[in-house]
């Protein structure tokens, strides 16, 4: 009988297997990385590789037992009818206990053989795809770690132990007694009382509350924030959008479709649509925490994605507005290298003077108190920026409409940029300068500078303006010569912060006060900043490059791992349904219904089961990125939207795999 049984739910169980094969291979895979010494070497300490190879190995243990407990849970609630047949025929609670623990074993033990296997076999592979996006100057060669088989090994028999004791707890809850309360709350579920069509509307109005608060999140966080300051405002807001879909998403499937599927018009006699109904009405009363929890998550990992997804691409985008040249060197510190670069390679060469000076412009950032205290701004003159105009491209053109007029170079603020609002004049000592406009600050790396802003002014404001003056000397050379350049770099230069400059400027009287001064003496009171001996462009990509690459190919490879499992899941729970429903449709055949419509009802079910949690999921994440796009702008979002995009093919691939085998076996 225990065998009969077992090949009843082989079909469901081969999925599980092949699911939990994937789990393995890249849980394997992950472990074997960090123990790859050539790999971590090359990648630097930087990169933190083991750390974050670490990490999303948990997170991968994480979904395997989210997917296994889940999965486990099904199975037993699925065969509670054999479990009371077993109590009748005289087997103890501990005997029927075994027999599904070592089904899972049985399971486990395959898949753990075959997924090291695999692994074995594909970690080249994830190497070079995690070379590749780390952009590492690497050969992979093929790598065996026993100490990420054992690593391995141990994750699985925690998972199984973990599903063993699951076992012990569902199936002390099912007895033969139990069979007829399950029948009656089906027939239960099949009505509606008052309370719950008021939480379905609810419901409703819940996911509208919490996606109109998305929609027009930057109107509500500008009230939040001045209320309860910036950073708290919008933590508060992002919280509260987050609870109320949450809740909404739950009470969605609890109780807003099972009232929905309740409501059977005439016209739906037609083509089997009043049996999805009633089927889903049924299903929706045991299964929606299920479908709740499945669509939440699935929305969490698009959004996570989302939002590293963003950072990666300001961060990689502030490569060459922080070294838009191949090297950007204090004047000092170039006649160190100036006898070898002429004596090795070609290079242009543009030198641009500066100015530190005392000025103040008021900046008002919702939420937080106005800064209307005096600073040190960097000013250069329009000679000196078309200098540098004609080595970097970034660098738009610019022209002056008054002499007392000024262009502000902003750190091309991708951060609470609809939160900060500019005063149209910049105080100076002697003078008023008015912004004629606001741009984005190619520059250069603002280490390299003294300033927390930049203007661009005319040369007469320039050579009549007070300030400490200093050169940086801007060197572009051919791609292939880079490397050269940073061993010449690497060789002579330390990269040290030096050239302090010190003031202790304050506003009075409607007036600036106080001086900038240079040298080594400074006074306890008075504020000190240092600048960058260089800023090379091979370097900053290189680091920024490593950095993110490794960010983004733990967190993709995680989200589609994920995606894959909650797909899998649903997939195992419509053919195991499919066994009880077969005896249905046969009936529906002898009863003259054609086949053409049969199907139709096949597809129609599973297009419930699998694209409803997922289109709610990417509602969510859709908006939960523009929220993210209201407060982290200028970033590039088009790899999320075609990873949800690739959500929606592997759920319609494991759709079309369910919808052919179950005709298939009709």
């Amino acid at each position: 009988m225990i065998w009969r049984g077992f090949k009843k739910q082989l079909s469901n169980y081969l999925v599980f297997f092949f699911s939990l094969i994937f789990a393995v291979m890249v849980y394997y895979s992950f472990t074997a990385m960090t123990y790859e010494q050539p790999l971590i070497r090359s990648a630097g300490k930087n990169t933190q590789l083991v750390a974050m190879l670490g990490l999303g190995g948990f997170v991968v243990v994480l979904i395997l037992l989210f997917f296994m407990t889940n999965t486990n849970r099904f199975f037993i609630e699925n065969r509670r009818k054999d479990i009371s047949i077993f109590h009748l025929y005289g087997l103890s609670y501990y005997q029927i206990c075994l027999w599904f623990i070592l089904e899972i074993l049985f399971i486990g033990i395959f898949s753990f053989v075959i997924g090291i296997s695999l692994g074995v076999l594909l970690s080249k592979l994830f190497s070079m795809i995690l070379v590749k996006a780390m952009d590492l100057p690497l050969q992979v060669h093929f790598f065996f770690s026993t100490d990420a088989i054992v690593s391995t090994s141990l994750v699985v028999a925690f998972i199984l132990l973990v599903v063993s004791l699951q076992v012990l707890w569902l199936v002390s809850r099912y007895k033969f007694s139990q069979l007829k309360k399950i029948q009656l709350r089906k027939i239960k579920a099949m009505t509606l009382s008052t309370s719950q069509k008021i939480l379905a509307v609810i419901g409703v109005l819940l996911l509208a509350i919490g996606w109109g608060l998305a929609v027009f999140y930057l109107y509500f966080s500008r009230q939040w924030s001045d209320r309860f300051g910036l950073f708290q405002g919008n933590f508060l807001l992002m919280l509260l959008i987050f609870m109320i879909c949450v809740v909404g998403s739950y009470l969605f499937f609890a109780d807003t479709l099972r009232w929905y599927n309740a409501y059977r018009p005439k016209r739906l006699t037609k083509n089997l649509r009043i049996l999805s109904r009633s089927e889903w009405q049924l299903r929706l009363s045991s299964e929606w925490r299920f479908l709740g929890s499945i669509t939440v998550a699935l929305g969490l990992a698009l959004t996570l994605l989302g939002l590293m997804i963003a950072i990666s691409s300001l961060v990689m985008r502030s490569v060459h507005e922080s070294t838009p040249a191949s090297l950007i060197v204090t004047s000092e510190s170039f006649k160190k290298i100036e006898p070898e670069l002429k004596a090795g390679f070609p290079y242009t060469k543009a030198t641009v003077t500066l100015k530190a000076v005392p000025a103040k412009q008021d900046v008002r950032i919702s939420g937080e108190e106005t800064m209307t205290q005096p600073e040190v701004m960097d000013m250069v003159s329009l000679t000196d920026y078309r200098a540098f105009q004609k080595m970097n491209d970034t660098l738009g053109n610019i022209q002056l409409k008054a002499t007392d007029a000024t262009i502000i170079l902003s750190s091309y603020q991708r951060f609470l940029n609809e939160y900060t609002q500019y005063d149209k004049v910049i105080n100076l000592k002697q003078r008023k300068l008015f912004v004629q406009e606001m741009r984005p600050n190619f520059f250069g790396d603002t280490s390299m500078r003294y300033g927390t802003g930049m203007i661009v002014v005319s040369d007469k404001v320039f050579a009549e303006t007070q300030g400490v003056a200093y050169k940086i000397e801007v060197i572009d050379v051919a791609r292939r010569d880079e490397n050269a350049l940073n061993r010449i770099v690497k060789k002579n230069l330390k990269g040290d912060w030096d050239h302090p400059i010190h003031h202790d400027l304050s506003w009075k009287n409607g007036q600036i006060v106080g001086e900038i001064k240079t040298g080594d003496d400074t006074e306890n009171k008075e504020s000190t900043i240092y600048r960058s001996e260089y800023a090379s462009h091979l370097e900053t990509y290189r680091q920024a490059r490593s950095t993110q690459g490794l960010i983004l190919f733990v967190v993709t490879f995680v989200t589609t791992m994920f995606i894959i499992a909650t797909a899998s899941m649903l997939m195992m729970r419509q053919l195991s349904d499919f066994k009880q429903k077969r005896k249905q449709y046969l009936l529906l055949q002898q009863l003259g219904i054609p086949e053409k419509n049969i199907h139709q009802e096949i597809n129609r079910e599973n297009r419930y089961a699998f694209f409803i949690p997922a289109l709610l999921a990417l509602v969510h994440s859709i908006l939960a990125i523009s929220v993210i796009a209201h407060i982290a702008q200028n970033a590039n979002y088009g790899f999320v939207y075609l990873f949800c995009g690739l959500m929606l093919a592997v759920y319609g691939l494991f759709y079309w795999i369910t919808c052919m085998y179950q005709k298939k076996f009709l």
